[in-house]
């Protein structure tokens, strides 16, 4: 009996030294190692240098450059297209009047809606919207793009007219909110289709939904927005209407040439109650080597001098973040 108790007894000593032996060679030789591996994939992943967002960890910011932009707009907000970082902004969800900003919008629903060949009727009540010099006459018909043009290059008020009618006003400024509203443009709303009605309203933020879909999806109507000039001819080809753009950035400021920024398209507004307004797209070079340009948006909403606010957050931008 004795004997017994004591084999038992023996047994599980063993197995005891056994089992705690076998745990602490795999704590110190085995563990180790696999820990030793999953910490350094960590370390790898981190400080990849690929050209992915997923594990980039620029941009840097520069603490040298404490102070903000030196803008005077009420809104502002400058941000990646691509990936949503944001390097500044100021009342950036807060709606406000956009003025002419709002012929993005037109665009986008003329070019939806009508085909780009399809004439277009210059009526009375187009030639009699206010704010452009009248460059069409009466019952002129001209081609659905070449009227996006000069909504796009010279603000035309009455192409934006024009534009609504042939589809139908109404079911025109309809079709505008439904787009906000699929683009989840929640601070924006649209009574009309040129921006001279102060209702026509948005927020900073819901203006880069806007553009991040012209860019991917309506290219083309940026391509148009940023070209310096044009010619466009209505039914009878011997009235020539001579489009020179009123985008002064789409005429290559200096500053844009100090900084190696391409402008990428977007448009400018102005009413008594909107003050200046911009909105629009920039490709700005990486400072590291072999990355692509980062594709910035810029909105300002109720300034007093845009072109002074574009140049002063682009500056600031190459001063104050690496990436």
């Amino acid at each position: 009996m004795i004997k017994s108790v004591l084999k038992r007894i023996f047994i599980i000593i063993i197995a005891l030294i056994i089992g705690f032996g076998g745990a602490w060679f795999y704590a110190r030789y085995i563990g180790n190692d696999l820990k030793m591996e999953h910490e350094s994939a960590s370390v790898n992943q981190l400080f990849s240098a690929k050209s992915d967002y997923s594990t980039i960890v620029y941009p840097f910011r520069n603490w040298q450059m404490k102070e903000d932009p030196n803008v005077l707009a009420e809104g502002v907000l400058m941000a990646d297209i691509d990936n949503d970082y944001i390097f500044y902004q100021k009342n950036a969800n807060v709606r406000r009047p956009i003025a002419s900003i709002t012929k993005l919008m037109t665009a986008v629903i003329a070019s939806e809606n009508l085909p780009a060949d399809e004439p277009v009727v210059i009526s009375q009540k187009a030639l009699q919207t206010d704010g452009d010099p009248a460059i069409f006459y009466l019952n002129e018909k001209v081609k659905s793009f070449d009227l996006l043009k000069a909504l796009l290059m010279v603000s035309s008020n009455k192409g934006a007219m024009a534009l609504a009618e042939a589809v139908g006003e109404k079911k025109f400024i309809s079709l505008m909110n439904e787009k906000a509203k699929e683009l989840e443009m929640t601070q924006t709303t649209f009574v009309e289709p040129t921006g001279l009605n102060f209702l026509n309203q948005s927020s900073p933020n819901d203006l880069k939904k806007l553009l991040k879909y012209l860019l991917y999806d309506k290219p083309n109507l940026l391509l148009i927005s940023k070209m310096p000039k044009d010619k466009i001819t209505g039914e009878n080809p011997l009235v020539t209407h001579e489009l020179i753009n009123i985008n002064q950035i789409t005429q290559n400021p200096q500053f844009l040439s100090d900084l190696q920024i391409t402008y990428l398209g977007g448009k400018t507004g102005f009413t008594d109650e909107s003050w200046q307004t911009f909105a629009g797209l920039f490709s700005v070079p990486s400072k590291r080597p072999n990355e692509s340009p980062r594709r910035i948006v810029i909105v300002v909403l109720k300034t007093p001098n845009r072109y002074n606010d574009i140049e002063s957050l682009l500056r600031w931008l190459d001063k104050a973040y690496i990436f």
